[in-house]
């Protein structure tokens, strides 16, 4: 049947309204996704180009990208209601764990880790074991794990990467992750698209998004169909206190 809001006489004003309501939250909840991405470190190279004098992952300076985390942390605790009952990490605590924390991870893990593109407080770590991050070994490895710090020297975001994964795999990553995270803070707040991989496999930018948003932290976990370079799953963990 064709899902037209406007082409039938028949369709109750609450039912139209209840359509775009659940559209504008799908297209909200996608919104979330692709912000992310872009501001994952790999899509620094294209912010470059498209916004050369805005990138803040590549010029960004300390004041910066604390005044970016600023502004971040007050959207999250305006639309939010409640305190999360925990704010996992990766095994990090966020508002607590420090440059030499991640110093200590990295070297019990064998892990290659330096700054973005010369941001102290901002850091990538590759090639990292799921193990090394509290995750079943079945997910695979996670292609980048990245960090910002406050100037203070507080860690306030954690993000993971997954890149070249086919459906099958990335159906499997984000319902085991997002699994995970009910299990810690609940259903998620918003839901948008679905963890299958009849569903991540209809095209470029299918996606699936699930956010866990409370005032003083964000839990994103989201899969996105990148085409020729396959499905890309990514987690985040922010603190907005």
């Amino acid at each position: 049947m064709n899902d037209v809001i406007h082409s039938s006489p028949s369709v109750e004003p609450s039912s139209r309204l209840r359509r775009v309501a659940v559209r504008g939250a799908a297209a909200v909840v996608l919104l979330t996704g692709l912000v992310g991405v872009l501001h994952m470190p790999f899509a620094a190279p294209f912010l470059a180009r498209v916004f050369p004098s805005v990138c803040p992952i590549k010029h960004g300076t300390p004041a910066q990208i604390d005044r970016a985390h600023a502004l971040s942390g007050a959207a999250i605790r305006g639309s939010a209601t409640s305190v999360a009952p925990a704010r996992p990490a990766l095994g990090f605590e966020l508002d607590k764990s420090t440059h030499a924390d991640l110093e200590a991870w990295a070297a019990k893990n064998h892990l290659s880790c330096a700054s973005i593109s010369g941001n102290e407080n901002l850091q990538k770590c590759t090639k990292v074991p799921a193990a090394a991050v509290g995750q079943p070994e079945s997910l695979g490895a996670l292609e980048e794990v990245s960090f910002e710090f406050q100037s203070t020297g507080q860690l306030v975001n954690v993000q993971t990467l997954r890149r070249h994964l086919s459906a099958p795999q990335a159906a499997a990553a984000v319902s085991a992750l997002e699994q995970s995270a009910s299990s810690t803070l609940g259903e998620p707040t918003t839901v948008g698209g679905e963890p299958t991989a009849e569903h991540l496999s209809r095209g470029m930018l299918s996606s699936y998004v699930a956010v866990h948003h409370f005032t003083d932290y964000r839990a994103t976990v989201s899969a996105t169909n990148l085409a020729s370079t396959g499905i890309m799953v990514r987690e985040e963990y922010i603190s907005s206190m």
